[in-house]
Formats: structure tokens, sequence, C-alpha cells
């Protein structure tokens, strides 16, 4: 008896990691802009969403640490919130175009810090996509009234998915 038991739960085992492999890793491929992108540490992750949907494209901003205490949450129309500790501290508003002069797609942010004291926040990002499409680099070329000529805060975020998660109506992901 105690034999038969081993050897099911040897094959639950085995019916169990061939399951799991089954399942197939994200997609990720040179479509533009579109897609999921994500930076961060073990302690936040930060990611980008962004779609292109009727000659528009549109960012969605999700930022979130490990503990769950700090989090912004971001829909496709650009409004955003930010929670410390479930409690609101910022709104956020995205707009975003693409530059005629460098054709690449901009972003700019206003926002709003209530907690722990009331100040406004302005910023306007640069995004253009490396490394085959696996690489978004996002440059800052204004910051509160500060303009960059050149060199400007830089981030990299990693392509993880050529698709979205909840995805506006109307939009499916590019075939890449």
């Amino acid at each position: 008896m105690k034999h038969s038991t081993n050897r099911l739960r040897a094959w639950a085992l085995v019916l169990a990691v061939s399951w799991g492999s089954c399942a197939k890793p994200p997609v990720v491929s040179d479509t533009g802009y579109s897609g999921t992108w994500e930076r961060g540490t073990e302690v936040v992750k930060s990611r980008l969403a962004i779609v292109e949907l009727a000659g528009e494209y549109h960012v969605r901003w999700t930022r979130l640490s490990a503990d769950g205490r700090w989090k912004t949450v971001c829909d496709w129309n650009g409004r955003c919130e930010e929670f410390v500790d479930g409690e609101k501290t910022s709104d956020y508003t995205f707009k975003t175009w693409i530059d005629p002069e460098s054709r690449l797609l901009r972003v700019e942010c206003t926002g709003l810090v209530q907690k722990p004291q009331e100040a406004h926040f302005h910023w306007i990002d640069e995004l253009s996509v490396k490394e085959q499409g696996h690489r978004l680099l996002v440059r800052t070329l204004e910051e509160q009234g500060k303009v960059y000529e050149s060199r400007g805060p830089k981030r990299n975020f990693k392509k993880i998915s050529n698709d979205v998660e909840d995805p506006p109506p109307g939009w499916s992901p590019p075939r890449g």
C-alpha cells in the first residue's frame, strides 16, 4: 500500500511539472512601443503598458512596492492615483503624442501630491525603442520647468510581453 501511494505521488509530481511546462512564456518581439515594459528592483517595480489605438498611443503606468504599501494605478485615459499604506497621496494625468521632428513618443505628466504636503509637478519624457524592440529608453526632456538640452535623466525598461493586461476595448496585440 505504501509503495503505491509513493508511486501515485511521483506520478502527480510528474504531471504537475509537465503541465506547468506547457504554459507558454509571453511573446516578446519588436512591435514598436506596444506591449508591456518593466523596470525596478525587488523593492519596487514600475510597469508601462503601451497600446496604439486609432492612431493614438495610450500609456498606463503601474508601480507597486513588494510589501504592497506603495502603489500607483492608472487607467487607459491617462488618469492615475498614488497610494501609500492605503491612503491616496497623489493624482497624475498623462498625455501622449508623437513629436513631429524626432518621430518619437512623448509623454507629459502633470500632477498634484496631496500628502505629506501639497506640491504640483510636471515633466515631459521622450521614449525610444532600442535593441530590436526589447528595451525602452525613457529620457526626461523637461522637469518642473527645467529643460534638459541633451543629458536629462534616463531610465531603461525591459519588454516583458507584446500583450498588455486588461487592454482597452478594441485593442489587440500587434504581431511581431
